[in-house]
């Protein structure tokens, strides 16, 4: 268990842990023990949170607790209550609106779809295998046994087919299980070929008309037009277009722009199409990297389109900034050491048990970007400093054969090096956390970032300044790189704009905005400016002057980064496979459309729910990542408990080798006979290893 600093629960500032030792045989338990009233609480933190709300459930009120503790605990209860029913309310209504049979809210009243659920269930009548009348009851024993069957030929779909646990957190999953269930067993389950023609044409139809509940706040709002290329498993240059407002994020498709993606002119024919399409008078910026064609096709852009604006990804940037900085000797002193202890405990998975062991964490930080990933997981081994020294001492540790090994040692001697390792340490988070910072505010989706990075950066460089105490000299360097790259690419008329128009940072000219006359000076407005999104409060309270309203609104709703398009490239991983490489355009691009749409509708209302998710911090990172694998690297397994396995092997392992079948090229099914042509089995069209 972690520590008591590292628990979140505000109920952990006012009790200890308690531990109850293991006695006759019985586990040992660990409980909490009350500051106020020196009561032991059994049960978790939750009873002990309904202990100082002295709500009088599961477990007796604590008579001394002060007021203030009571109502703070109270508090956070009914958020906690309100939360979870959003989420689990939310999660209902993806899995209702995903499902097709059924949709309309007739289900069999002869059927339960949760097996005996309680008294009332005994009266209900189970349906017989073929369906010709009610069966007999069927016993709670019964029933779990039986679920345990389904759930075993669930599990064995996953884990032959490689898909990923998390799937089963999918709204959808859900809503085919229980469409399934709802239809029974004489359910004929889809082809291959109904896969992919018309359940597919279907769903993309679905997903247009979701999306179309974004698309119809695009003229109110305008919107971001964002951009980016990709080379795919062929070669192929890919390039993304979604568009962007406050009411979310729609991908609208990609291009194989294969034989243009360095000519300007021809990324600026295809953005001006995709305006065209969108309409110019929605569309408020174009927002893509920095690269040479990109900003090329941009400015011509803006000659065209005299009522757009190009603007250079503000995530791209702030990652040069912070690839720059990594440069420098002390930044990259610590980057290359900490690496080194990075490498070495992924890459051996008897050290990497024994770092989970006594971190209770990972050490590793994956984030959206290259850098990004860099300082968080520096940060994160700073944290874990005094752990990871423990494990270097442990009794475990020296009795380990990894102890008396060069690379063992040489781990060791930087882990517990005070005078240079630590020092670099915590000089490279004190220059470019404040810098994190401001990346995690642009590659957030919660609230439009465009209002806030001109104040953001100026209060970047203070933090910085104030880090290193205010010494010019130490700070200086950080500075010169910060404003080169920022007047380079991010000094924007569209980001002053915003900033102005932010009340957060100032009031805004327009006798009575400046003067806040009207709804300007209603208290409400004094009240709410310095806590609510920009664009909410000029939704508010900008009645008064409706043209400046509707621009403030407009430019405030703008998000400064188009890492939407590089966060996308995952789907396309999960889409376009080395057994899938053949995929065509057109068929990729409707699979990537029904994925990827889901996916942010289901991130923005997410994220409407829990504000204290890392929008930089990603759920997976790839095996070859230069945190987790070393190519100078090439020791085999573990060593545990002094010996070797497996010792001369190499660590790496040979290529498979597939035949690739294209999808496309796979042999039409006639849908109504169920049959391949010339004979042949569909099953046969799969890939062999």
């Amino acid at each position: 268990m972690s520590s008591k600093n590292a628990r979140k629960d505000p109920a952990w500032k006012y009790g200890e842990e308690h531990k109850v030792p293991e006695q006759c045989g019985k586990k040992g338990y660990k409980y909490i023990k009350c500051n106020f009233c020196s009561k032991v609480i059994s049960g978790g933190v939750k009873r002990m949170k309904e202990h100082l709300a002295c709500t009088h459930k599961d477990v007796m009120p604590c008579p001394k607790v002060p007021t203030e503790v009571k109502d703070e605990i109270t508090q956070y209860l009914k958020q906690f209550q309100n939360s979870k029913f959003a989420a689990q309310r939310n999660f209902e209504e993806s899995v209702g609106s995903g499902a097709y049979y059924n949709s309309g809210g007739s289900v069999n009243p002869s059927v339960s779809d949760r097996g005996i659920r309680g008294p009332m269930d005994q009266f209900i009548p189970v349906m017989s295998e073929d369906g010709s009348g009610p069966s007999k009851k069927m016993t709670p024993a019964a029933a779990k046994e039986h679920r345990n069957q389904v759930c075993l030929d669930i599990g064995r779909f996953f884990y032959e087919n490689g898909i990923p646990f998390n799937v089963a957190t999918s709204p959808s999953f859900t809503s085919m299980l229980r469409s399934v269930g709802n239809f029974g067993r004489s359910l004929k389950p889809p082809t291959m070929h109904e896969l992919r023609t018309w359940i597919l044409k279907e769903e993309v139809n679905t997903t247009s008309v979701m999306v179309k509940d974004i698309k119809d706040t695009w003229k109110a709002t305008g919107v971001s037009l964002l951009s980016d290329g990709w080379s795919d498993m062929r070669n192929r240059s890919l390039i993304n277009f979604l568009v962007n407002n406050q009411y979310g994020t729609v991908f609208l498709r990609t291009v194989d722009a294969s034989d243009c993606i360095k000519n300007a002119q021809k990324i600026f024919e295809l953005l001006d199409e995709v305006v065209e399409e969108i309409g110019e008078d929605i569309v408020v910026q174009v927002v893509t990297d920095n690269a040479s064609a990109y900003k090329a096709a941009g400015t011509l852009l803006m000659e065209k389109r005299k009522s757009l604006y190009w603007t250079p990804c503000a995530a791209h940037c702030i990652d040069l900034m912070l690839e720059k900085i990594g440069d420098l000797t002390q930044h990259k002193n610590a980057l290359i050491k900490a690496k080194k202890v990075s490498n070495f405990i992924y890459n051996h998975q008897w050290v990497l048990s024994l770092a989970r062991k006594t971190l209770k964490k990972d050490l590793l930080r994956p984030a959206a970007t290259r850098f990004a990933t860099a300082f968080l997981t520096i940060q994160s081994i700073y944290e874990s400093k005094e752990a990871l020294q423990q494990m270097f001492v442990s009794t475990e540790w020296n009795t380990c054969a990894w102890a008396k090994k060069a690379d063992g040692k040489e781990i060791k001697k930087i882990i517990m090096d005070e005078r240079s390792f630590w020092p670099s340490v915590d000089y490279s988070i004190k220059t470019t956390m404040p810098l994190v910072e401001v990346l995690r505010l642009v590659d957030g989706e919660h609230t439009p970032a465009m209002g806030f990075i001109y104040g953001a950066m100026d209060e970047c460089k203070e933090k910085i300044a104030k880090n290193l105490d205010n010494d010019l000299s130490s700070y200086k360097e950080i500075w010169d790189i910060i404003d080169k790259k920022w007047e380079l690419q991010m000094h924007r008329d569209l980001h002053a704009a915003a900033y102005y128009l932010n009340p957060q940072y100032r009031w805004n000219q327009l006798i009575a905005y400046k003067e806040k006359k009207g709804l300007f000076g209603y208290r409400g407005s004094l009240a709410t400016y310095q806590t609510r999104s920009p664009v909410k409060w000029w939704g508010e309270y900008g009645d008064d002057t409706p043209e400046l309203k509707a621009f403030a609104i407009k430019v405030l709703g703008l998000t400064c980064s188009a890492s939407a398009c590089e966060r996308n490239w995952s789907t396309f991983n999960q889409v376009h496979t080395k057994r899938r490489n053949r995929l065509n355009t057109e068929r990729m691009n409707d699979l990537v459309y029904i994925m990827y749409n889901k996916k942010l509708r289901q991130k923005f209302l997410k994220g409407n729910l829990k504000e204290d998710d890392d929008p930089l911090v990603v759920d997976n990172v790839l095996s070859d990542d230069e945190w987790i694998a070393d190519p100078s690297d090439d020791d085999d397994d573990d060593i545990g408990g002094g010996e070797a396995i497996g010792e001369g092997s190499s660590r790496k392992r040979k290529a498979i080798h597939l035949n690739l079948i294209d999808e496309d090229d796979v042999v039409e099914v006639n849908s109504d006979e169920d049959a391949c042509e010339d004979g042949e089995d569909e099953n046969d069209a799969f890939y062999v290893v």
